[in-house]
């Protein structure tokens, strides 16, 4: 062989090993920057799980104020419903209360009248007013059963507005 040509393999073969040598270096490079990449990701999942794993009692109280929260809304909500209840059956038993003051008032006046009428000694007069004396203690006893009833009324409902506010 001629030293020309001779000369022409080793410019090749020292090209091919260049060559090859780039490659090997980047091939190593490669695998030290994937290697490393695994290493990192590993680091950052154990980083994540501790993190989770300290969260997750934060998560579980959230979660738990969250239905708490959303139990407390649904009793707010029946508390103000029986409240309402509550002020108008305590209504009801104002209005009654006056009512019976009212029929009281009347039965007292027509007892008045007719102790009046018969103190002047007009006997007959007197007995026209047994009528409306009978009469008045009759819607007075009437009055004084709706007081008793509106009292029972808005016993009941203060009863349900302490026990939904109980528990």
């Amino acid at each position: 062989m001629s030293s020309a040509s001779t000369n022409g393999v080793h410019r090749r073969d020292r090209r091919w090993r260049r060559g090859s040598t780039a490659l090997l270096v980047a091939g190593v490079a490669l695998l030290a920057v994937t290697v490393g990449l695994g290493a990192a990701a590993v680091v950052v999942r154990a980083d994540t799980s501790d993190l989770e794993a300290r969260a997750e009692p934060v998560n579980r109280r959230v979660r738990d104020l969250t239905a708490n929260e959303v139990h407390a809304v649904r009793r707010l909500r029946t508390l103000r419903a029986r409240s309402a209840s509550v002020a108008d059956r305590l209504v009801g038993l104002l209005t009654a209360s006056q009512a019976q003051v009212d029929a009281s008032n009347h039965a007292v006046d027509v007892a008045n009248q007719a102790v009046d009428q018969y103190n002047r000694a007009q006997a007959g007069v007197a007995a026209a007013f047994q009528g409306a004396g009978d009469a008045a203690i009759a819607d007075l006893e009437q009055k004084t059963a709706a007081v008793t009833a509106a009292v029972a009324a808005a016993q009941q409902a203060v009863t349900a507005l302490q026990q939904v506010a109980s528990g």
